[in-house]
């Protein structure tokens, strides 16, 4: 005899990896990185610890999967700025979207950039995501060089400045060191500054 009690939906994979995913996140926005484990991310997330194994295998797993979804976010986002016809403009907008973005997901961008799990290793396809993301930048600098807006020559070296130089202004807005009321404004400026920096020198 078929049983006529209703079976409960099951929730879809993709939604239960969101969860777990953002959970873990909250719990590193709580400032404790010790409450990182499987069961307190399974107790955030509304879920069995047998879940997070399933879908992720490991604690190193979830943040694994943190540092690509940052990434890929970080990635769709500067592409889309990006892709403005101005390419000097698309590097200054891109600069300001990459502190919004690190402002938004504080916990995101700590596993992304300042190790925020001491026992975490990115795995080989995260690290590929980082790269993707990087790439975008070194299109969008030697487009800038092709329009004259930045100084001709090793397109990977002038990114690389104007990542570690937002990186670190970022880095130290995070960390809540700061000695000026408005961060944003300074923050703008010191976009301007680098890349007036790396403009074409005139004689």
């Amino acid at each position: 005899m078929r049983s006529t009690t209703a079976r409960r939906p099951r929730t879809p994979s993709a939604d239960v990896q969101r969860a777990i995913l953002d959970a873990a996140e909250r719990l590193l926005e709580a400032g404790d990185p010790s409450a990182l484990t499987v069961r307190g991310i399974a107790k955030e997330a509304g879920v069995a610890p047998m879940g997070v194994y399933n879908h992720f295998e490991s604690k190193n797993g979830v943040v694994d999967a943190l540092f690509r979804r940052g990434f890929e976010a970080l990635a769709a986002d500067l592409t889309a700025v990006m892709a403005l016809q101005d390419p000097r403009e698309a590097l200054r907008r891109g600069g300001l979207r990459y502190r919004e973005l690190a402002l938004e997901h504080p916990a995101a961008y700590a596993v992304m950039f300042l190790a925020a799990v001491p026992d975490f290793e990115p795995s080989e396809e995260a690290k590929a995501e980082a790269e993707r993301a990087f790439g975008g930048l070194i299109a969008t600098v030697e487009r800038a060089m092709q329009a004259g807006v930045v100084e001709a020559g090793d397109a990977t070296a002038s990114a690389s400045v104007l990542w570690a130089g937002i990186h670190g202004a970022v880095a130290l807005e995070l960390s809540g060191i700061c000695f000026v009321d408005d961060a944003g404004a300074l923050y703008a400026q010191l976009v301007d500054t680098l890349l007036d920096g790396l403009a074409p020198h005139r004689a």
